[in-house]
């Protein structure tokens, strides 16, 4: 058998050669090369249960490419192609098989395919199936021209195949797992036969072999087969997950828990090695000083830009080794930020949007607090926004102002507030027909109502007229007149239907209720009739 490292399915199955070329060397009777039946039972047994657990491997494959088919698809392909090359190997073996046991016995293929070699009637006729494996021709040619176990020859292409199917089954492997794994299927040797002679891997394998030996053989050889397919199937499947992976670079790395640390906080960070081998622990020097379970923890005692830097050491291939690191971050003193969205006031009577933030702290641990008694948040749908609600009892004069707290590390911290002016809602101006002044037809203005509007102002307050008067010069005379609603009166709309070209209307004394409830007094209008 070959020497180098062997895994110890590996030495199994070279014991289990030994055992059997060591039968073949005793002149035995036929009972007692009934034995090699046992052997070789328990052989293919073995290669059952070898072909589930590949399969197992295979469905492992599926079920990870159906979660990461990107990540996984290259070694699943791969994977494939080494379950097809090795079920071809595999087939042109046991069929090889049948065939030796059919030719041997003088049977139908189809029976030696599931004959047991304890059924067999010429277990000791090895000139029959040394001829079937060394000379007999399977690919043209005569056996006169050809060597035993030469090209040609049912042998010679095994062994073809077998080297084949180890040279493709390493090509799949990535680069670096290539001097790692060991194959077996050995067919360089050196092989001998008792005497010292040396002898090909053919001649070893079938030359003067009983049959039931050579078919114990070829059991053999297929659980080899199958342990190099669950070995480079395991190899391939272990290159895609992370626990598994051989890395060939190493870095050291530092994780911050936030980048921004408020002036009286302490900076902290996690330092790890990005490929680690997780039965060490690294050595986290910064400072001069070691530190524990690889955590940095700073105090951040000043403003400003801060730096630091230090060595990871861990016991690599060379020994002890060091991956230096460094890095910088920001303290600042605690800040806050309340902008009112449309306005830097807040008015009585409509919804006030504002919007709240803390640099570096989480909406969902930001709370904000306003003053006065009945004012209210309410919250909005957008991220950090409000509504600001005052009450109506609330003083004009009076400011208000909104504060707000963080929830740091499990603790409630004031991160600081802003002051708003508090201002009723601006009077709206007067308008008929769009107009609040100036020359307008007697038809336009006739029995048109009044209409409040509000000018450069952003929010929505809606106001009804309550009263107004309406006043002239007709003949001579002063007349006016005073409607309850924003409508003219009849007398109203008779008076300017009847005036003449260049007549004067006064609307005055004009009053409107908003939806805060205050009532105020608009300015007068003056139309001259065109």
């Amino acid at each position: 058998m070959a020497g180098g490292r062997q895994t110890p399915r590996q030495k199994l199955i070279g014991m289990m050669y030994l055992v059997l070329t060591a039968l073949l060397a005793l002149n035995v009777s036929v009972e007692v090369l009934d034995a090699f039946v046992l052997v070789d039972d328990g052989i293919r047994q073995t290669n059952v249960n070898f072909g589930r657990k590949v399969d197992m491997v295979y469905d492992d494959f599926v079920k990870q490419r159906a979660l990461s088919e990107e990540r996984v698809e290259p070694f699943f392909s791969r994977a494939m192609e080494v379950k097809d090359i090795s079920e071809d190997l595999v087939t042109f073996i046991l069929e090889s098989r049948s065939e030796m046991i059919a030719r041997v016995d003088n049977i139908p293929i189809e029976v030696a395919d599931t004959l047991r070699l304890i059924d067999m009637r010429r277990k000791d006729n090895y000139s029959t199936s040394s001829s079937f494996w060394l000379t007999e021709p399977i690919e043209g040619g005569s056996a006169a021209t050809i060597q035993p176990g030469g090209p040609g020859t049912r042998a010679h292409k095994l062994r073809t195949m077998i080297e084949e199917f180890k040279e493709s089954l390493i090509s799949k492997l990535p680069e670096q797992f290539r001097d790692v794994i060991q194959l077996g299927l050995d067919t360089e040797g050196p092989f001998f036969d008792k005497f010292g002679n040396a002898l090909t891997w053919q001649q070893a394998m079938f030359d003067r072999q009983i049959p039931v030996a050579a078919a114990t053989n070829l059991s053999r050889l297929v659980t080899e087969v199958r342990n190099a397919e669950f070995d480079v199937t395991s190899q391939l499947y272990a290159a895609i997950t992370a626990d598994d992976f051989t890395f060939d670079k190493i870095e050291a790395r530092v994780l911050p828990r936030s980048q921004i640390v408020l002036q009286g906080d302490r900076f902290e960070a996690d330092v790890i090695v990005a490929a680690f081998d997780s039965r060490q622990q690294p050595e986290v020097i910064i400072g001069g000083r070691t530190l524990e379970g690889g955590r940095l923890s700073i105090p951040a005692t000043s403003e400003g830009l801060q730096t630091y830097r230090g060595v990871v050491r861990v016991i690599g291939p060379r020994g002890i080794q060091e991956y230096p690191f460094s890095g910088d971050y920001i303290v600042q003193r605690p800040s806050a930020t309340v902008s009112a969205d449309a306005m830097n006031v807040f008015y009585m009577g409509v919804d006030n949007p504002v919007s709240v933030s803390v640099p570096g702290i989480a909406s969902g641990n930001i709370e904000a607090r306003i003053s006065g008694a009945g004012n209210r948040l309410v919250p909005r749908r957008t991220e950090g926004g409000y509504i600001v609600r005052l009450s109506s009892e609330h003083n004009v004069n009076q400011n208000v102002t909104i504060t707000l707290f963080a929830n740091i590390d499990g603790t409630r911290r004031q991160m600081g507030a802003s002051t708003f002016r508090v201002r009723v809602v601006p009077d709206p101006y007067p308008e008929i027909a769009g107009q609040s002044e100036g020359p307008i037809p007697r038809d336009v203005l006739a029995g048109q109502p009044l209409i409040p509007r509000m000018r450069d102002f952003d929010f929505q307050m809606d106001f009804r007229i309550t009263q107004f008067t309406m006043n002239t010069t007709i003949a001579g005379d002063f007349r006016e007149w005073r409607s309850t609603s924003n409508r003219q009166t009849p007398e109203m709309e008779s008076a300017i239907r009847n005036s003449a070209r260049g007549q004067r209307f006064q609307f005055e004394n004009i009053q409107a209720v908003g939806d805060d409830g205050r009532t105020r007094n608009l300015p007068p209008m003056v139309f001259r009739i065109q």
